[in-house]
């Protein structure tokens, strides 16, 4: 007999609840805002902060933001989509030909788009209209208690909330 993980996993992050509940003190508004991109050799572009918009007519390895969008236009080709606190949208007639993934945000899949890979989001809601295709797995992760989504609540845990652009190229090895 084969038991599921998944009342398992249900109880672990019910009491792991409270620890997400806590009143966190107001905080400051920022007068600066990070943002950072890059571009490297082998095609991959990168930003935080920002959006990262792949146009028509684009070819990219991999396209990453953090705290940003991945926006893949008609006509451009996206070898794997990548977005920490954002979305991933490929539209209509945009190609994805690994995977479309979002930690902390929802991956949204248009009509005439298309995903080679695995389309994943966790902390987030996939949505896949009628006629977007995904040839891959199509996850999506997210566990509601109390209106707030815990799977996102331990991502952005994770990630430190004074997150600064540390992106290297291949060229910053020394440093």
């Amino acid at each position: 007999m084969h038991l599921s993980p998944i009342p398992a996993l249900a109880l672990a992050l019910t009491f792991a609840g409270p620890a997400f509940a806590e009143d966190a003190p107001a905080k400051k508004p920022r007068d600066y805002k990070v943002v950072c991109a890059t571009n490297s050799k082998d095609g991959s572009r990168a930003v935080q902060g920002t959006d990262l918009v792949i146009e028509a007519g684009d070819k990219v390895k991999d396209a990453v933001a953090v705290e940003g969008n991945v926006i893949i236009r008609k006509g451009a080709v996206v070898e794997d989509a990548v977005a920490i606190r954002g979305r991933v949208i490929v539209e209509a007639g945009a190609h994805v030909t690994g995977d479309a993934i979002s930690l902390g945000g929802e991956v949204r899949i248009k009509d005439g788009a298309h995903v080679d890979g695995d389309a994943v989001a966790l902390g987030g809601q996939l949505k896949l209209d009628k006629d977007g295709d995904v040839s891959g797995d199509k996850v999506s992760l997210s566990f509601m208690i109390g209106g707030k989504d815990m799977v996102r609540g331990i991502i952005e845990k994770a990630l430190d909330d004074d997150m600064r652009c540390h992106i290297l190229d291949d060229e910053d090895k020394d440093v």
